[in-house]
């Protein structure tokens, strides 16, 4: 909460919203669990290793390799990397104003 705080006495508007500021709280926690999780993939990803599938294993579908899982795992990276930099780049807009469901 002493985030949140910090981020009201930043912001110019003098009435802040509180409910505003609470979801964009809420907001950047769900990007710290999405970066948590991203960051796991990333550390999974580290480790596959390319297998060859068992003979007759048959199926119409084939699994990612290993290079394509790190690829997707470092492509998430850096969305998120982009979009935590853009919610703090608008974090007084965000903040100051009511968001819309």
């Amino acid at each position: 909460m002493a985030v949140l705080t910090a981020t009201a006495a930043r912001v110019n508007v003098a009435p802040v919203n509180r409910r505003a500021l609470r979801r964009y709280g809420e907001f950047w926690r769900a990007l710290q669990m999405v970066g948590n999780a991203v960051g796991a993939a990333e550390r999974l990803a580290g480790k596959a290793a390319d297998l060859e599938p068992a003979r007759g294993s048959g199926g119409n579908w084939a699994t990612p390799t290993a290079e394509e899982l790190r690829s997707a795992a470092k492509k998430a990276g850096q969305s998120l990397h982009v979009m935590s930099k853009a919610a703090r780049k608008w974090e007084a807009e965000l903040v100051s104003r009511e968001w819309r469901r």
